[in-house]
């Protein structure tokens, strides 16, 4: 067990070392500062306004991020996966002396940790944002009071709802060679239900804005920015709705498929 351990751990610190000088990074980086930037420019505008909530920032904020967290998702596993596909790497891995599960599992893992550090740097870059402007602008109302409880929960809320895209796109990623191809059927499978409600609209076959989103969470690329359609937006504020706690156990079947599929694959 103890071996093992290690060798997860030398997997997990070899993907940090290898995607910390690709554009992962940057796509980690960029997530955070972009969504926040957005939002932040937003309440700028409404800078001289009186009697605003505070914690309407927070719902801006984070359902600026939940709609482009899924395409952020696509981007840095897609990435993160075509290293291993350039110059017969794969090759290579598959011919390692570790168990191919558990290099699957670590690679994971090690992507996990830049998804981790985006989240990290959104709620810092927030925070930084909330300070600024409380001293620049008081009639925001962020120096008198602000929720930080909800600003940790809507953020656990809006990336636990994305739990089933981390590792459908990880399994796609490492099963498809071409970079543009999984990211293809990622951005294809975030866009589509919205261009796809959009044209039943218009067509007068979908006039229920609730059935418009209540649509948007059958598709676990969607469900994520479901959010920012007023979906799950209730008193309690659940963390883990029963959606989120089926995407979350799709997720964990879909690494265990993966992890599989990846045990069998031959040496070509």
């Amino acid at each position: 067990m103890k071996a093992i351990v290690k060798a997860l751990a030398r997997i997990i610190s070899a993907e940090i070392i290898k995607l910390r000088g690709t554009f992962a990074l940057w796509l980690s980086i960029l997530y955070p500062l972009g969504s926040v930037m957005l939002v932040s420019l937003i309440w700028y505008s409404q800078r001289n306004k009186k009697n605003i909530n505070p914690d309407q920032f927070i719902t801006d904020l984070s359902n600026a991020a939940s709609f482009f967290l899924p395409f952020f998702i696509v981007l840095l596993i897609s990435v993160a996966c075509n290293t291993e596909h350039k110059s017969s790497m794969m090759k290579h891995i598959l011919a390692l002396p570790i168990p191919r599960p558990l290099f699957y599992l670590g690679k994971f893992l090690g992507i996990m940790l830049f998804i981790a550090f985006a989240f990290i740097l959104t709620i810092v870059l927030a925070y930084c944002v909330m300070l600024i402007f409380g001293i620049a602008f008081p009639n925001l109302g962020f120096r008198n009071s602000f929720n930080h409880l909800l600003l940790f929960r809507a953020f656990f809320r809006v990336y636990f709802a994305a739990s089933a895209i981390y590792t459908i796109q990880y399994w796609l990623g490492m099963r498809l060679k071409n970079l543009t191809l999984p990211v293809a059927i990622g951005a294809a499978l975030i866009i589509l239900p919205i261009a796809i409600l959009i044209v039943l609209g218009i067509a007068g076959l979908m006039n229920n804005s609730e059935n418009f989103t209540q649509s948007l969470t059958y598709n676990p690329y969607s469900y994520p920015y479901s959010a920012a359609f007023s979906m799950m937006q209730n008193a309690e504020f659940t963390i883990f709705p029963t959606l989120t706690l089926i995407y979350i156990f799709v997720s964990f079947t879909a690494l265990l498929f993966g992890a599989f599929d990846f045990s069998r694959r031959d040496v070509v």
